[in-house]
């Protein structure tokens, strides 16, 4: 489907803008983990959606290439037009979000959840949540670029992206988080109070990839 070049631009504007769209949903991902409690997750809350946002901003071009192979394709994805006089805007929103956001103002938030952990141990409350969310805060950047080699430009790169983030999840993440269980159980245990869970949470995350099977082979999939 042919498009007057202004639309072309446009189209091709928005697509310069999707890394950009994709790191600030991750900024975003990183404060409501702090919102939903740090060291879990709401199924179908603000995290995941905004995990998943950068997903699909990541995968765009493949979403395009999708549409593209049923005879949708448009000009602005397929041919590569250049953005003209709107290519500024793509530069100045990239260079925000890299110089301002991510150098700048993401340190300052993750040590100001630094400083709520200390305020939620005098509270007498738990403050993993606050240093996992500034963990993951800091840690963005690297995540991008992990999610940047998970797309891999096909039709089917969102799908194929969160199955290589299962993935990871499964066999990275998983035994990390197991470890911390294990170590919130011993301390527990020494001050005699209920162990069990952190050790069955331990177990769990141990043998989730197996878990996952077993739930797949019970339901015939």
């Amino acid at each position: 489907m042919l498009l007057p070049p202004f639309l072309g631009n446009v189209i091709a504007l928005l697509l310069a803008l999707m890394m950009p769209a994709a790191l600030g949903c991750l900024v975003l991902a990183g404060l409501c983990l702090r919102t939903e409690g740090g060291i879990n997750f709401q199924i179908g809350g603000s995290f995941l959606r905004y995990i998943l946002w950068a997903a699909i901003f990541l995968t765009m071009q493949g979403i395009g290439a999708w549409f593209a192979s049923l005879g949708l394709g448009l000009n602005g994805f397929n041919n590569g037009l250049g953005t003209g006089e709107l290519g500024p805007i793509a530069a100045v929103v990239t260079r925000f979000v890299q110089d301002v956001v991510l150098v700048h103002l993401v340190p300052v938030i993750a040590a100001a959840l630094v400083v709520k952990a200390i305020f939620d141990i005098g509270e007498g409350h738990n403050p993993l949540a606050s240093i996992i969310s500034a963990l993951f805060l800091l840690g963005i950047q690297g995540l991008f670029t992990i999610f940047q080699g998970w797309n891999d430009g096909s039709g089917f790169a969102t799908t194929d992206f969160l199955v290589n983030a299962w993935n990871y999840l499964a066999s990275q993440l998983c035994p990390l988080a197991a470890s911390l269980a294990i170590g919130g159980a011993v301390l527990a245990y020494v001050r005699d109070r209920n162990w069990m869970r952190y050790a069955a949470s331990s177990f769990g995350l141990l043998t989730v990839s197996g878990l996952w099977y077993l739930v797949k082979a019970m339901a015939g999939a």
